[in-house]
């Protein structure tokens, strides 16, 4: 039996491992040694010799090429984490040699980038960090970019469904950052808003715009529903991302859903209003999600200290403001006859 041990693994190379990752992708020896950029013969040998190492048959050979065995599938996809951190450490090395910075890559859902990412920013270069390169998605496909080693870290809300197949919660190092509402919104002059008090059967008979199905906040909205006994709308109109969402409810009479702290950006421009209506459904929890083992990251350490303090200065400001809403004097509306307070029933 082969022997596992780190010592034994470390004399697997990066060509080997896209080995793998072009015979899987390609199907055929031949391709993947023209990809590799040698011989056939010298990648059969490469294949031979990768088996040996591990212990364990990765393909199977046909006279239509390899086909991978499940042995070969359970590593493919940390070959490729291996492969994409790999690349980056090469653009690493030569951003060095260049004198530029270092980059750093972070995976980020629409509402926490317009919620935190801008101060976040500034307060991670103030601490000394590096350049940095932001990409939106979805929590789905930004987890599926972190564990391809394309992400070094994403905020954002581990998906309703799960993992993706085949990770597992090792894999992953979570740090809470703050939860968050959702709430319906409108346009300012909305009819709803003249309502005294709106039910659920106000809002199932109004036309939405929503995002697409997979979207976390949208199956917030058909929980909602579904818990009253009432089937979710079908959108009249149906987007990629709550922003694109903000600018329809803007300009028309349709509803939309949005995590209340981007909704309320909006409202202080004036071009949106919430509803005062609570679907009931549980705050949305907000992660700073990292491949475990990355804590030796010092660029992920900086983003992660920022980005905690961006949160805390947020709340401290909020709750000022809050003390001084409840602290701000009543005026007392005295009657005409002179007497304070409700006059004395005769």
């Amino acid at each position: 039996m082969a022997q596992h041990s780190p010592m034994v693994m470390s004399h697997l190379k990066f060509r080997h491992l896209m080995l793998v990752d072009f015979l899987v992708a390609h199907g055929t020896i031949h391709m993947a040694a023209r990809l590799l950029s040698i011989s056939q013969p010298a990648a059969t040998g490469m294949l031979n010799d990768l088996e040996q190492l591990l212990g364990v048959r990765l393909f199977t050979r046909s006279r239509q090429g390899v086909a991978p065995t499940p042995a070969a599938r359970s590593v493919l996809d940390k070959a490729r984490t291996l492969l994409n951190e790999f690349h980056d450490f090469t653009a690493a090395v030569a951003r060095a040699a260049e004198g530029r910075e270092m980059v750093l890559r972070v995976g980020v859902v629409p509402q926490a980038f317009v919620a935190y990412m801008p101060q976040t920013i500034e307060r991670f270069r103030a601490l000394g960090g590096g350049a940095l390169r932001a990409q939106e998605g979805t929590a789905r496909q930004l987890l599926d970019l972190l564990f391809e080693g394309q992400l070094d870290c994403v905020i954002g809300r581990l998906p309703s469904e799960g993992l993706p197949e085949g990770r597992l919660a090792a894999d992953l190092s979570m740090v809470p950052i703050y939860r968050d509402d959702i709430c319906v919104v409108v346009r300012p002059a909305h009819p709803l808003l003249a309502l005294h008090r709106i039910g659920f059967e106000h809002i199932a008979q109004a036309q939405w715009v929503l995002q697409r199905r997979d979207s976390s906040v949208r199956r917030a909205l058909a929980e909602a529903f579904l818990r009253e006994g009432i089937l979710p709308p079908d959108p009249a109109v149906e987007t990629t991302t709550y922003i694109q969402n903000l600018a329809v409810v803007a300009q028309s009479d349709l509803l939309s859903i949005t995590p209340r702290r981007a909704a309320e950006l909006q409202v202080r421009l004036g071009q949106i209003a919430i509803l005062d209506f609570r679907l009931g459904v549980e705050p949305m929890q907000v992660n700073m999600l990292v491949r475990a083992g990355s804590d030796h990251h010092t660029m992920l350490a900086l983003f992660r200290t920022a980005l905690l303090e961006c949160v805390a200065a947020e709340a401290a400001k909020e709750g000022v403001a809050t003390a001084r809403r409840r602290a701000r004097p009543v005026a007392l509306r005295i009657p005409a006859n002179g007497s304070r307070g409700r006059p004395s029933a005769k």
